[in-house]
């Protein structure tokens, strides 16, 4: 398959720099680069799927896509995220690619036989990194990960394993260590935890940003799927993240207790609800949200 073709004039860098704060060099190619850019953007643009929630549909194509995400201060799903960022770098001029990905599935102890998520794959100063802005939860990566087999690479979120056999490559990250405000199993619930989770794998064979429409659409619009059964904003910070998963808010700060991290929760009201959209996860919406939250996913946890 082709790779995804890059925007249209409209489209200028300087738009989306301005939405993530990013002052720095535009056209420079090399991982320093790449690694400010992709800090600035987990940390400015939230994952989020408010979009079917809102009584909206989600486009993949690059000018609805930047229209969203930059002109109208949203947020996105996993495509969105990363299909943007693949525009940028390659309007900046990195070599990259972008790449369908299986999540792995613990309740099956198996990935997924079809791809829901993606990365990129990006080439600078002769060696190949796989960037991901657009995963859900603690597992956000903050910096680039080099694409060498098994070795271990620690940032602020965690450490990060990139293993490769039989042209597979497979994702993992440590576990983090989670205590709970309120909850009286902090410590029961710490034990016999793996050091590491199983994450995603995927080929280097790249795919276009609409060829993954047709899982989108079944998130969308299967009962029981994700995007259908739940409404969902993840914002990384600079200690942490916050989540909000239907009416839930959540903040979690990054070994905030004893080396734990700290987490906190409550439930919103409908006006709580949208405060807390504006203002919290800085997101601006054309139509009311209705939250939902039937869904459970070790992912977003």
């Amino acid at each position: 398959m082709s790779e995804t073709p890059v925007c249209g004039e409209k489209m200028k860098l300087s738009e989306y720099f301005t939405r993530i704060g990013y002052t720095g060099p535009s056209y420079n190619t090399d991982l320093e680069t790449l690694n400010m850019i992709l800090e600035k953007h987990v940390t400015s643009i939230p994952y989020e799927n408010l979009s079917p929630h809102c009584g909206e549909t989600i486009e993949l194509n690059m000018e609805a896509i930047f229209n969203k995400m930059v002109r109208k201060h949203r947020g996105g799903c996993c495509v969105e995220n990363n299909a943007l960022f693949y525009w940028v770098l390659k309007e900046m001029g990195y070599e990259v690619m972008f790449i369908p990905v299986r999540l792995y599935k613990p309740a099956k102890d198996s990935y997924e036989s079809y791809p829901s998520h993606c990365v990129l794959i990006i080439t600078t100063d002769s060696k190949r990194y796989m960037a991901d802005v657009g995963f859900v939860s603690s597992n956000q990566m903050r910096q680039a990960l080099e694409l060498v087999s098994g070795k271990e690479q620690t940032q602020f979120p965690g450490t990060y394993r990139l293993t490769e056999d039989n042209n597979i490559w497979y994702m993992d990250k440590t576990v983090r260590k989670i205590y709970i405000e309120g909850q009286s199993t902090n410590n029961e619930s710490l034990q016999n935890q793996p050091s590491y989770q199983k994450l995603f794998c995927f080929d280097l064979k790249p795919c276009r940003i609409e060829d993954c429409q047709d899982k989108l659409t079944d998130l969308i619009t299967t009962p029981g799927a994700m995007f259908k059964e739940l409404s969902f904003v993840c914002y990384q910070t600079q200690n942490g993240m916050k989540t909000l998963k239907g009416t839930t808010y959540t903040e979690q700060i990054y070994n905030g207790r004893d080396g734990k991290d700290l987490r906190t929760s409550v439930t919103l009201t409908e006006e709580e609800l949208q405060h807390a959209i504006k203002e919290t996860f800085n997101l601006v919406l054309d139509k009311k949200i209705t939250p939902v939250n039937n869904f459970t996913c070790f992912l977003i946890e």
